[in-house]
Formats: C-alpha cells, structure tokens, sequence
C-alpha cells in the first residue's frame, strides 16, 4: 500500500515516506484477550479388551453421572466370578469345620482302628516270638525269622499312627489350623470382590453430570485394555480459555475479576481469573529479540459463573481488561 502511494504521487518528501511506513508498521495497542468457553473433558477408559455389546447414549445427549453409557460383554468376568465364589464358599466351610471341631462319629471311628491295629500289632508280635523258638530249635530258616519281625515292627508303626490320628482328634483343632483357615477365606473374598470390581467395569458409566461429547466405539468392536471409548464435558466448571499477550502479561493475576463477552449475547459475563500459565506457550523469551519478546502469549483460565453453563463449549469470547489503576495493590 505505501509503495502504491508512492509511485502515484511525487510529492511526497522522504520524511513523509518515514512517517508512513511507522505508522503502517505500528499494530494498535488493544487491552483485549481473545479465546474459547471451556469445559473440563473427561476420558472414560476401558480396563478388558471384550467386545461392546450396546450403546446407551449418542453424541451430544446430556448425561448425569452414573449414567450407562457403553456396555462390555460380561461372559468371561461372570464366569471367572462364579469360580471364585465356589472357592470362597469352599474356603469359608472349610473353616466352620475346624471351628466346630471333630466330630463324635470320627473319634469313635479313630479309636476302633486303634483297637484293630492294637490286635494286628500282638498277633504279629506273637507270630515273632514262636518264629524265634523255631529259629532256635534249627526248626526254621533266617528268612521266616526276619519276615515275622518285620510284620511285627510294621504293625506296630501302624498302630502308633492311629493313636496319633486318635490323640489329634481328641486335642481338636490347634490355633495354627484355625488362623491359616481364616487367611484363606480372607484371599478367598479378596478375590471374589476384585472380580465383583471387573465385572462392575464392563459398564462404562459416566463420574460426573456434563454432554457426551463422542462414543468412539460402535456395536460389536473390541477396544484394547485402556483404551479411551468416550469423551464427556463436563458442567461442574465452566471456564474462558484466552491468551495473554506479553505485553499485558503484568495486568493479569489469579484471582482478578473480568468482563467476557460471548459471541452472539448481548450481555457480559463477569468471570475470576484461576489460573495463568508461568510459561509462555510458544519459543522462550530468553530465546527473542524484544521485539519478538512481544509476540508471546500465555495461556489463561478464567472461571464462568453459573449463567455460562447453558452455552456450549467452543464458543468464541473476548476479555477486556480494566484499567491499570483499577487492579488490586499487591504488598
């Protein structure tokens, strides 16, 4: 523009040119902040690969937190949680068992073995005793001898076996026995509600009231252990995401109260400044000119009361500051 007005006319004195070319290299000075209206967005994952076997909800349908909104199939966590029910059950009997005791009929069955073992163990012995006499007597051989003695000597073990089994019995159970039970049943029921917590999580529920953003899974697709299935926006915070060129970078601070106006109402909003980035969302100033110091930008949030809540997340707003006499002192 300022090389066509100088070919058009020759009046122009290289003072003027000057002029002109400042004045069209100098951007105006506007204490104006330019962004977005936000929502924080929530990511709902998956934690099994199994396959989606129905959708709740479609894109942009309100939800309230606990909504269903993607259901997994549940074939393989039921049937691994009806597995470690039948051994929690199994490990839970099998304490109320050693709790109660040995029971009447076991002790009268260990004591009629021991009586029969008691007879087994003096029939052998006396077997021995005239197998001896005939070894003596050169009636018998070695082999008869050491196979009467040892009839007796495996009798008698046996014997001693079922008194032993007879004596456990009659003692009850020890508090070893009793105190591995208890930690059985305990890993038992550990596991049992880590599988209630797996096949709880094949439904994809929403934690908090907002918009399904987008269901990124259809009917019938298996997404990978992890894997994000769904975006929601969520309503509890509201908030304009703007831009803080460096040069007003000083006249913004947490906690300062400002003007935003939405694009298409025709009232402002007055909003609290939260949070201002401490670094700058391009290159390093310590890597600029000063004049390409002034080209940064800082990324802001400025929380919305609830009248913003009823817009939709992307609109386009502005921000005016105050005047700089007007901020708060800081000591």
């Amino acid at each position: 523009m300022i090389m066509l007005a100088a070919r058009r006319t020759s009046a122009y004195s290289l003072p003027a040119l000057l002029c002109l070319v400042v004045l069209g290299c100098a951007e105006p000075q506007q204490d104006l902040l330019v962004g977005t209206l936000e929502r924080d967005r929530i990511e709902l994952l998956v934690e099994s690969n199994e396959p989606i076997v129905a959708r709740q909800v479609q894109d942009g349908q309100q939800v309230k937190a606990g909504d269903l909104i993607l259901q997994q199939d549940p074939s393989r966590p039921q049937a691994r949680l009806e597995q470690l029910q039948a051994g929690r059950d199994q490990a839970a009997a099998r304490l109320a068992e050693l709790e109660r005791g040995p029971r009447a009929e076991a002790i009268l069955e260990a004591e009629a073995n021991l009586k029969a073992a008691q007879a087994r163990t003096l029939t052998a012995l006396n077997d021995f005793k005239r197998a001896s006499e005939m070894f003596e007597r050169k009636l018998s051989s070695q082999a008869i001898l050491d196979h009467a003695e040892g009839t007796w000597k495996t009798s008698a073990a046996e014997e001693r076996a079922v008194n032993e089994e007879l004596t456990a019995l009659l003692n009850g159970t020890t508090a070893e026995e009793l105190q591995q039970a208890r930690a059985a049943l305990q890993a038992a029921q550990a596991q049992v509600a880590s599988a209630e917590i797996d096949m709880q999580r094949t439904e994809i529920r929403t934690p908090v009231d907002g918009r399904l953003d987008k269901l990124l899974y259809q009917v019938g697709e298996r997404p990978s252990a992890g894997a994000t299935v769904a975006v929601i926006m969520a309503d509890a915070r509201v908030y304009a995401r703007v831009y803080v060129p460096e040069a007003l970078r000083a006249r913004v601070v947490p906690g300062q109260q400002l003007s935003v106006q939405l694009d298409g109402v025709d009232h402002s909003i007055t909003g609290v400044v939260r949070w201002v980035s401490a670094d700058a969302s391009f290159t390093p100033y310590f890597a600029l000119t000063e004049y390409d110091r002034s080209r940064l930008s800082y990324l802001a949030e400025i929380d919305l009361p609830a009248p913003a809540h009823t817009f939709p997340s992307g609109l386009p707003l502005s921000v005016t500051l105050d005047d700089p006499a007007a901020l708060p002192a800081h000591d």
